[in-house]
């Protein structure tokens, strides 16, 4: 007399079946994927990815120098755009009032600045120094509101000039320096 066979043992055993024919699907497709996986290239890329690690950290370093250039934060001084000018007329032989706006950037605030000299170009192209000054006061990171009366060297020709400021700071232990931006005006023959 043949035996009944148990429905829970045969359960288990259709599932063990299965259990193992996945378990075969699975190692034959992840020995595919080591065989035709270059392992060679992963194991480089793991040994040289301090090396990358490093000159994607330079690149990084460089990127931010860029962009403080480009936010003008490399600089000492900032000039609001628009706000500098030159009050007119100027006859040959007068003093010129330049009027700016300006603040320190954050990168000069902890800088003091210890002379300024205007450079005062004619249509000759060729820059001429005026005298060197002391500040009167020092600008803080704050916007603030410059008027500054500048002798014009005798040496500029009447026509279209240009004057700008060269700053020289001190930035802790060393100088360093900046200029503002040239600000055009008419320099008419005396009247």
């Amino acid at each position: 007399m043949a035996e009944k066979e148990h429905p829970f043992w045969s359960f288990v055993a259709d599932e063990a079946k299965k259990w193992a024919t996945r378990v075969a699907f699975a190692g034959f497709a992840a020995s595919l994927v080591l065989v035709f996986t270059p392992t060679t290239d992963r194991l480089a890329a793991i040994w040289t990815s301090p090396e990358q690690l490093t000159e994607i950290a330079q690149k990084l370093d460089v990127l931010t120098q860029e962009v403080k250039r480009a936010n003008g934060e490399d600089r000492v001084i900032s000039e609001a755009p628009g706000f500098s000018y030159v009050k007119e007329p100027v006859y040959l032989g007068e003093a010129i009032t330049l009027n700016m706006v300006v603040k320190r950037t954050r990168t000069g605030a902890g800088c003091t600045l210890l002379t300024r000299t205007a450079l005062f170009t004619d249509e000759t192209n060729i820059p001429s120094a005026g005298g060197s000054q002391k500040p009167a006061r020092q600008v803080g990171t704050t916007e603030t509101p410059m008027r500054l009366v500048l002798d014009v060297p005798p040496q500029v020709r009447p026509g279209r000039v240009t004057v700008y400021l060269s700053l020289e700071f001190e930035c802790g232990d060393k100088r360093v320096f900046d200029r503002t931006r040239p600000v055009p005006f008419m320099l008419l023959p005396p009247g």
